[in-house]
């Protein structure tokens, strides 16, 4: 009798984040039945989106990069590169290539490069995680045309907000790296060397066919994210009537809806620049998807992220201050996001939920299976 009940209380006894997720599934399925239409047009928008703009703009980039590390042509690329990599941002001098592809191509380019390199063993779990601090950034074409041209109607704002996320950027990496440096000063440059045997490089057929799949199973899962947070923004859009509150909002969990609502506000590029920067929850999860198999933490990336549009948007506060007659060209006419309900307090409460979970699962400890540590050799 005593050991049922002691099965039964063991049964029903939950730790709060199953609790939470409970409640949190709940919430959605009644969701669903109340509101589903709304949540159906989000779906429709975020396979429009992968279809028109993901895909297109993202594939054959991911392709290049994929078969340049899996053929190993990325070192080649790298030696122009490699005094400021290896004495600047205190990085294997292989990797420049790495890092130039990372600020040009698009968000998931630096995480997929990096989970990559680690699968190949050719750099150390600790140089991977110092380099996703800052290999997260938006493509030129999408801030210079998308959000400048676009959304404030002006390629000057564009030009701007793409000139911020570089220069900070590399502000990250070289903060990152005298941090790195100081850290290892008894072991100069010994995080360059892989404590694994690394994988031989492939043929260039093979390289090309890697690329290829890699490439088509990444996408997949980020447009899997993205029709998701497009569905939850598509219903977010609903809460308040606010601008500013639903462009807070939407830029937290999908970096495009808030970039079109910031060109409705007064000095709104400032508000682009900081979710150019943090990317919002939708990227955020993508690049958790794209690491899941690394050892690597999210929780130094998200607090990067957030210092990132901090500091983002200070260098376009300061811009603006230098040149103020151009705050009035960055500025827009185009009009919200039409808002087609009443605020629902049970959306908010799935937002709600959603948040605290999301922020709970990036509180756990991913360091499960660490990477052997051997004594190198300086390189």
């Amino acid at each position: 009798m005593k050991e049922s009940s002691k099965k039964k209380s063991t049964l029903f006894r939950t730790d709060p984040g199953s609790f939470f997720a409970a409640v949190f599934c709940v919430f959605c399925a009644v969701f669903l039945i109340v509101d589903g239409q709304t949540v159906s047009k989000g779906v429709v928008s975020g396979i429009e989106l992968c279809l028109k703009t993901v895909i297109p703009s993202l594939f054959c980039f991911m392709v290049l990069t994929g078969f340049l590390l899996q053929s190993g042509l990325y070192r080649l690329l790298s030696v122009p590169l490699s005094p400021i990599t290896k004495h600047l941002f205190f990085l294997p001098p292989e990797l420049g290539s790495v890092v130039l592809l990372s600020l040009i191509g698009g968000y998931p380019m630096g995480a997929k490069s990096i989970a990559d390199l680690l699968n190949q063993h050719r750099i150390e779990p600790g140089c991977a995680q110092q380099m996703l601090l800052y290999c997260c950034c938006a493509g030129p074409s999408f801030i210079i045309t998308a959000v400048g041209y676009g959304m404030f109607g002006s390629y000057q704002a564009g030009f701007v907000l793409y000139l911020v996320q570089l220069i900070t950027s590399l502000i990250f990496a070289v903060v990152t790296g005298v941090f790195a440096r100081r850290k290892k000063q008894k072991q100069v440059l010994a995080c360059f060397a892989p404590t694994n045997t690394p994988k031989p490089f492939l043929p260039f057929g093979q390289a090309f066919v890697s690329a290829v799949s890699g490439a088509v199973s990444s996408l997949a899962q980020m447009c899997g994210f993205i029709i998701l947070f497009r569905a939850v923004s598509e219903a977010a859009a609903n809460l308040f009537q606010n601008r500013f509150l639903s462009c807070i909002l939407l830029g937290s969990l999908e970096v495009t809806n808030g970039c079109l609502l910031s060109g409705t506000l007064p000095l709104g590029i400032l508000f682009a620049s900081c979710f150019l920067s943090f990317g919002g929850f939708s990227v955020i999860a993508q690049l958790a998807g794209i690491l899941k198999d690394t050892t690597l933490s999210m929780r130094p990336f998200l607090a990067a992220r957030v210092l990132h549009a901090v500091c983002s948007s200070f260098l376009v506060f300061c811009y603006l201050k230098l040149f103020p007659q151009t705050a009035a060209v960055f500025s827009s006419s185009s009009q919200p996001l039409p808002i087609s309900n009443e605020n629902t307090p049970l959306l908010t409460g799935c937002l709600i939920m959603m948040s605290i979970l999301f922020l709970f699962e990036l509180s756990q400890n991913r360091y499960n299976t660490p990477y052997p540590m051997k004594n190198t050799k300086s390189f």
